[in-house]
């Protein structure tokens, strides 16, 4: 009597089946090895011949080239060795850390694989990507909700520091502050969303500034912030982290209504569509390129283009007006307000002067950019970005016969970086 086949176990079925199909899928292994070869030498072959790139007009930055192993120096190798100049960006490790930065940088088809990851992250319900959250109604917002208290106490230490040399000077002195996205847009961020930090950050900054009684403080936050949640114009760019410029406007209206002079009404304005092709700063980060781009506007005003110029003193370059234009061509275009970033810029009335106007010492971050043109309907300005000047502030308000003084910043420089140190140079007793 034959002897009754034993019942295979569910492995042995399939290793069964693989034995039977081990030429298919042999090929088809194979192929995947092959397709995955061709790829990553497709890719290391094209970091080598592609040219490498100086600056991403997507991320507005400078890119990193391929870092030197040795420090630069003129003379023969055993002078180099001698000097200690030869592989010692190497051996203390600042070759090796720059040259991770390269490849990332300059990676073949970098922006195709940063939408890919950002597409991902959105796909897995992660609601952000970068540190880049999506918000309702297409808004991108960088999440700024551990401030550093540290970068806070050093900027309010020169802010308030900066108020007895004005108060001897009998100069008026004006401090108004921007929110943030994450501050400002809250109406647009999920319902999970941390809010405690940007309360407890305002909170803290607002007592310490105003307990100087000199400083006239005009906090923008909270009109803005009750405008977007009551109102479907745009106070804030959907891609960026600066204000629209009717945001602008409105935060010019407030610091005019704190200063006490009237602010030109929104009809007073021809509001002319520059471009409706912008992407900010925020959707270069986020990766989440099915994000459409947005409108830029200005708000025109008579002779705004031929009775104002604007110098940057960095250069020396001058225009009409107060928009470099070439900008418009370019990623950066919110640079065509007043040029950009520079250290000192000046906007003048040159024609039809009428009555003598006063100087405003503008200091600024970017924020500042789209208010300035409405600010220099009232006074000529000398516009400084701390972050690039490097001179005591306070002989420049002397030499210059400033007449007024506004610090009208962005709240994430404040807690970011110590940008106002520099208000401390050339004070007695600072």
């Amino acid at each position: 009597m034959d002897k009754r086949p034993e019942k295979l176990t569910e492995q042995e079925n399939l290793l069964e089946i693989q034995f039977k199909l081990r030429d298919k899928t042999r090929i088809i292994d194979i192929l995947t090895v092959a397709v995955m070869l061709v790829i990553l030498y497709g890719l290391m072959i094209m970091m080598f011949i592609i040219p490498d790139k100086e600056f991403s007009e997507q991320e507005n930055r400078y890119l990193q080239q391929y870092p030197a192993a040795s420090s630069n120096f003129e003379g023969s190798l055993t002078e180099r060795i001698k000097a200690g100049k030869f592989m010692d960006r190497l051996i203390e490790g600042k070759f090796t850390a720059e040259i991770s930065d390269y490849f990332a940088d300059q990676f073949p088809m970098r922006d195709a694989f940063v939408g890919i990851k950002g597409f991902n992250e959105i796909a897995m319900l992660k609601q952000e990507n970068n540190n880049i959250v999506a918000g309702s109604d297409g808004y991108i917002i960088k999440r700024d909700d551990y401030p550093d208290y540290g970068a806070v106490d050093n900027n309010l230490d020169a802010i308030l520091s900066f108020s007895p040399a004005l108060e001897a000077l009998d100069i008026p002195y004006t401090v108004a502050m921007a929110g943030r996205p994450v501050d400002a847009l809250q109406r647009y961020l999920p319902a999970v969303f941390p809010r405690f930090h940007t309360d407890d950050l305002w909170g803290y900054f607002d007592t310490q500034i105003t307990s100087d009684d000199y400083i006239q403080y005009v906090d923008l936050l909270t009109p803005l912030r009750q405008k977007i949640d009551s109102e479907d114009e745009q106070i804030y760019y959907r891609t960026d982290h600066h204000w629209t410029t009717y945001g602008a406007w409105l935060g010019y209206t407030e610091i005019m209504k704190a200063i006490g002079t009237e602010p030109q009404p929104l009809e007073a304005f021809e509001i002319e569509e520059v471009s409706n092709e912008f992407y900010g700063t925020t959707w270069s980060s986020a990766g989440m390129k099915w994000i459409k781009p947005e409108s830029m506007y200005y708000f025109r005003f008579e002779g705004d283009d031929t009775d104002f110029t604007t110098t940057i003193e960095d250069t020396g370059v001058s225009f009409k007006g107060f928009y470099d234009r070439s900008y418009l061509d370019k990623k950066d275009k919110y640079s065509s307000f007043i040029g950009g970033n520079n250290a000192c810029v000046t906007i003048e009335k040159t024609e039809n002067i009428g009555a003598e106007r006063e100087t405003m010492l503008l200091i600024k971050d970017s924020f500042a950019h789209s208010i300035a043109p409405f600010l220099a309907y009232h006074y000529d300005l000398i516009i400084l970005d701390l972050r690039y000047f490097k001179t005591p502030v306070i002989d420049l308000v002397q030499q210059r016969g400033v007449d007024r003084v506004l610090i009208m910043n962005y709240m994430g420089s404040i807690t970011e970086i110590n940008v106002f140190g520099i208000l401390k140079f050339g004070l007695k007793n600072a």
